[in-house]
């Protein structure tokens, strides 16, 4: 009987001793051996708990370094877009500096225009003033072009009265022009 007291003895102080290993390798796990120095040094020394204590003292760093890989990607990737942001900021100021430059020309060129236009409109009155036979006289030696946007820019009858004043022959080439033929 006193072989099973014993054997029982035993078998509790190595249970007792299993379970205090146990508890100080869950606590050390648990709090990644930030306050646990002192007997992480002592657990180090036993062969099969040195084990689990270096290989946890590798994981937390190899953690760690993944983590800073993954951060420096995902940096990287913020840096690239914004490069790309930057790049297509700069061909849009581009394209819009080349879009005022042309708005600005456009305004030029219109301007210009109206501002013919007006002169043409002026000169028609003027002509519309004159005695047909006279306006006739002086828009014989005028190019077709300017001739035709004059008249163009005349009342009915006087276009007529200067037509009918005109060489023949050039008011027929001025009136298939003024057509469209």
């Amino acid at each position: 009987m006193k072989n099973i007291v014993n054997g029982k003895t035993i078998i509790i102080g190595i249970t007792i001793f299993l379970v205090i290993v146990l508890a100080s390798f869950g606590f050390l796990y648990i709090k990644n051996l930030s306050n646990a120095h002192p007997i992480k040094t002592a657990l180090s020394k036993v062969p099969v708990v040195s084990r689990a204590v270096s290989h946890q003292e590798e994981n937390p760093q190899e953690k760690l370094e993944e983590e800073k890989a993954r951060i420096q990607d995902e940096w990287d990737q913020i840096e690239n877009q914004k490069r790309k942001l930057a790049d297509k900021e700069a061909q849009l100021a581009k394209r819009e500096a080349e879009l005022d430059a042309l708005e600005k020309q456009l305004d030029v060129e219109k301007e210009k225009i109206e501002t013919t236009l007006k002169n043409i409109k002026d000169l028609a009155r003027y002509y519309e003033l004159m005695e047909p036979r006279n306006a006739a006289s002086i828009l014989e030696n005028m190019e077709d072009e300017l001739l035709i946007q004059l008249l163009q820019n005349m009342k009915k009858e006087v276009v007529s009265e200067i037509l009918a004043n005109l060489d023949a022959k050039r008011a027929a080439e001025i009136t298939k022009k003024m057509s469209g033929l």
